[in-house]
C-alpha cells in the first residue's frame, strides 16, 4: 500500500512539527511555506516543500494535490479572508478526503463566568475573531472540515523563557482577565486522534485544563530560571498596540468536551507548569547535544 499523503498549508510551528510526526507515523508530507530555503533537512527526507504566500498561487496546483488523502490549513484569514481558499478554493472543490482547519478561540464571546466549550455560539469582539468564524464556515461548507479552534500556542522556542532571557518579558494586569494556553505536542496529538477517527464539521477546542493570568505564568517561568520576573503594570498603563491589547481584553476560559470524551486523548501537559517543564527538558537536552 502506498503511504498516505497530507498537504499542509502552512508548515509553521504547528504544521512542521505535525509534520514531523505524521512522517514518523508513515505519511508522505506536502506544504507551503514562504521560506523553503529553511526547510533542507525536511526536503532531503523527501517532504514535498511548495513556496506558497497570500498573494500568489502554488505554481503547479494540479501536481500539488494529486494523491492526497487529507488537507489541513494552518493559514490565518488575512485581511477578513481566508487566502488558501480565494486562492484554491476551485483546486479543492470536491476534494474527498479528510480536511481540517486550524482556528482560533477569539470566536468565541467574552465570558467571565462560565467556560466556553465547542457548543458554545461564536460572538467574537474583535475584528480578526470575526474574520476566523467566516474561514470556518467556508472550510465546513465547502469541504465538512473538522475546526480546530486553538487557544495560545506554546511550546519549545515559543515560551516565556525567551522573553525573559531576552528582557522583553512583561506581566501586564488586568482585574479578571485570564489566558487560555496549549502546548504544541498536545495539538499535534489532538489533530492526530481526529484523523484517525474523523468526523465532519466537528468542532475541538485546543486549551489545557488550567487558564491562568498572564502574570502567573511568566513569574512561574521566571522562578523555574532563578531570575527576578519584571514589575507588573496595569493594562491602562502598557502602551500597547490595538492589537496586542485586544488578546487583555477577554476575560474567556475555554475547555473541551471533545478531546477526552471522544477523541480519548489525554493531555501530555495539562498545565503551565507541567508544560514549562517540559519546555526546560527539552532545552537541556539540546545543549547537551
Amino acid at each position: 500500500m502506498p503511504a498516505p499523503v497530507i498537504f499542509i498549508f502552512g508548515l509553521g510551528y504547528v504544521g512542521r512539527a505535525l509534520g514531523h510526526r505524521l512522517a514518523a507515523a508513515g505519511w508522505q508530507i506536502r506544504g507551503t511555506t514562504r521560506q523553503p530555503e529553511n526547510f533542507a533537512a525536511e526536503i532531503a527526507a523527501g517532504w514535498d516543500v511548495i513556496a506558497f504566500s497570500d498573494q500568489q498561487k502554488i505554481g503547479d496546483p494540479h501536481r500539488a494535490f494529486a494523491g492526497v488523502n487529507s488537507i489541513l490549513s494552518t493559514i490565518t484569514a488575512i485581511s477578513g479572508s481566508d487566502p488558501v481558499l480565494d486562492l484554491h478554493g476551485d483546486d479543492l472543490a470536491g476534494f474527498p478526503g479528510w480536511v481540517g482547519y486550524v482556528s482560533a478561540t477569539s470566536v468565541y464571546p467574552d465570558k467571565p463566568d462560565g467556560i466556553c466549550y465547542e457548543d458554545t455560539p461564536p460572538a467574537p469582539a474583535t475584528a480578526r475573531g470575526k474574520a476566523r468564524v467566516i474561514a470556518e464556515r467556508r472550510w465546513q461548507d465547502h469541504h465538512g472540515a473538522e475546526i480546530f479552534r486553538a487557544a495560545g500556542i506554546y511550546g519549545p522556542g515559543r515560551s516565556p523563557f525567551d522573553s525573559l532571557r531576552d528582557g522583553t518579558a512583561r506581566i501586564i494586569e488586568r482585574d479578571g482577565q485570564v489566558f487560555n494556553r496549549i502546548h504544541r505536542d498536545d495539538i499535534c496529538r489532538i489533530i492526530m486522534a481526529a484523523m484517525a477517527a474523523p468526523r465532519r464539521n466537528r468542532i475541538i477546542n485546543l486549551a489545557d485544563d488550567k487558564p491562568a493570568p498572564q502574570g502567573d505564568v511568566v513569574r512561574h517561568a521566571a522562578a523555574l530560571l532563578g531570575v527576578t520576573p519584571p514589575p507588573p503594570q496595569q493594562l491602562e498603563d502598557a502602551n500597547l498596540s490595538p492589537m496586542a491589547r485586544s488578546f487583555y481584553v477577554s476575560r474567556r476560559r475555554v475547555g473541551s468536551r471533545v478531546i477526552k470524551p471522544e477523541l480519548g486523548v489525554d493531555l501530555l501537559y495539562p498545565d503551565y507548569q507541567s508544560g514549562l517543564a517540559a519546555i526546560l527538558e527539552v532545552e537541556k537536552r539540546m545543549r547537551v547535544n
